[in-house]
């Protein structure tokens, strides 16, 4: 039987609560015939956050989406005439993978079986192995790095791969007439995968991608670093008198003394940089007069995965932003759809206690199910198969402070319906958010550097 979503109102005042009702309703008629709705009981799962550490603000984020989806569940169920409650158990990981297996195998000994979680590539790789020998599946908001992405593991994952977002940031690249990238990356298995799939991409798209500079994990050193790519910049636009030069980064934290560094270099400040989704409204590089000259200078442009069409996604976005007094990134959003996956498929599995069961059943239920973030249908790898728009964020000034916005398009080709800039990586023919094809729209150009 084919589920037909529909839009509801009623007694459901917290527009979650009359999505959710769209997706339960959509879940029965598209499950129909299966253990559905079970009567009484409670469901009990688990989580694992970096609630402290470098990541402490995106864990609390996500923190509190969950908090909010529990009760929003909670209160469906209570309209619903269901007895039972629906919980989730927090452990923080303090961006540790060892800490992440250790609060994973204390989920496990409490009898939880499903973990929203871990937050990060690192974190799920750690725990991978132990989930997959003790038939314990984890459901990520925040994992996207290919290197994870295996057929039949007990790892689902919900944010789309960084394959994406090098799509949606080379495409930017190509979009404002940039013919040569120089990378400069951390060597840490996230940057050394970005920075494969960007130049792999750009040449794809008939541009150059020079050998770049790649540095250390535990560098402090920026000077010898920042001296090489000045070197390959200053080559590069020597040989390419017509052409477009330009960075692109691919790390984390030390981004902001690396800009202190290249802004030594009046050269590397007259080209355009790319930036990667860590940098995006990074707040230690606003706060850093220095870096954050440099970065507006040079319009050092992050992809974030986009923002949802839907006003539901505004709606939970500020539910989260009101308790946390952060700006909530995309995957406490995804934690958020994560928290109501789990638990329709729980309800349409008869419970968490049959592994294979809720393994099996988690693919079906994604597959119909359109939450705050979209379409969460997952490919063979059980990852995310539906792609994402970016949208890129530059710095600005006013008022003696630097804040990160997003740019008004230039392009006249644009026709999406928002207008910030935005790229996107898409291969199928029609967004799941109602926007126009690749060719269509795409990557529009931004404002150039100052």
């Amino acid at each position: 039987m084919n589920a037909r979503f529909v839009r509801l109102t009623g007694r459901f005042g917290c527009p979650c609560l009359r999505l959710a009702t769209v997706w339960a309703l959509a879940l029965i008629l598209a499950l129909a015939g299966q253990a559905l709705a079970q009567r009484g009981g409670s469901l009990s799962f688990g989580a694992l956050l970096p609630l402290s550490g470098p990541l402490a603000d995106r864990g609390k984020t996500s923190k509190v989406a969950l908090e909010l989806a529990q009760a929003d569940i909670n209160a469906y169920l209570a309209a619903s005439g269901a007895s039972g409650q629906f919980s989730i158990t927090v452990e923080n990981t303090a961006g540790n993978p060892a800490q992440a297996v250790e609060k994973l195998k204390s989920l496990a000994g409490r009898g939880i079986r499903v973990v929203i979680g871990p937050f990060s590539d690192d974190a799920a790789e750690a725990c991978l192995e132990y989930a997959d020998k003790n038939n314990l599946l984890l459901l990520s908001q925040g994992s996207a790095g290919p290197f994870l992405s295996k057929k039949g593991d007990n790892l689902f994952r919900l944010a789309p791969s960084d394959t994406y977002q090098a799509e949606a940031v080379t495409s930017l690249m190509h979009q404002e007439g940039v013919t040569t990238v120089i990378p400069l990356w951390n060597g840490d298995r996230y940057g050394d995968d970005m920075v494969v799939h960007v130049k792999a991409r750009f040449k794809q798209l008939g541009g150059e991608a020079l050998p770049g500079t790649r540095y250390a994990p535990d560098r402090k050193d920026f000077g010898p670093i920042i001296d090489e790519l000045f070197r390959q910049a200053g080559q590069a636009v020597r040989a390419s008198s017509k052409g477009k030069v330009a960075i692109y980064f691919a790390g984390g934290a030390e981004i902001v003394p690396l800009l202190k560094e290249a802004a030594k270099h009046p050269e590397l400040a007259s080209l355009p940089w790319y930036g990667c989704d860590a940098t995006a409204m990074y707040d230690p590089i606003a706060k850093d007069p220095e870096s954050a000259k440099f970065a507006m200078k040079t319009r050092l442009a992050s992809p974030r995965f986009g923002e949802g069409g839907a006003n539901v996604y505004a709606l939970t976005e500020k539910r989260i932003q009101d308790k946390t007094d952060i700006f909530p990134d995309t995957e406490s959003l995804a934690a958020y759809d994560a928290a109501w996956a789990v638990f329709f498929t729980a309800q349409a599995a008869g419970g968490s206690g049959d592994f294979a069961r809720f393994k099996q059943m988690l693919p079906q239920v994604c597959e119909r199910m359109y939450g705050v973030t979209g379409w969460l249908a997952l490919n063979e790898h059980g990852d995310r198969r539906e792609d994402w728009d970016f949208d890129f964020w530059v710095l600005k000034y006013e008022d003696d402070k630097y804040y990160w916005k997003k740019p008004p398009a230039t392009s006249s080709s644009q026709a999406r319906p928002r207008s910030c800039s935005s790229a996107t990586g898409r291969r199928n023919k029609q967004s799941r958010r109602g926007r126009p094809p690749a060719g269509q729209g795409g990557a529009s150009p931004l404002p150039g550097p100052s």
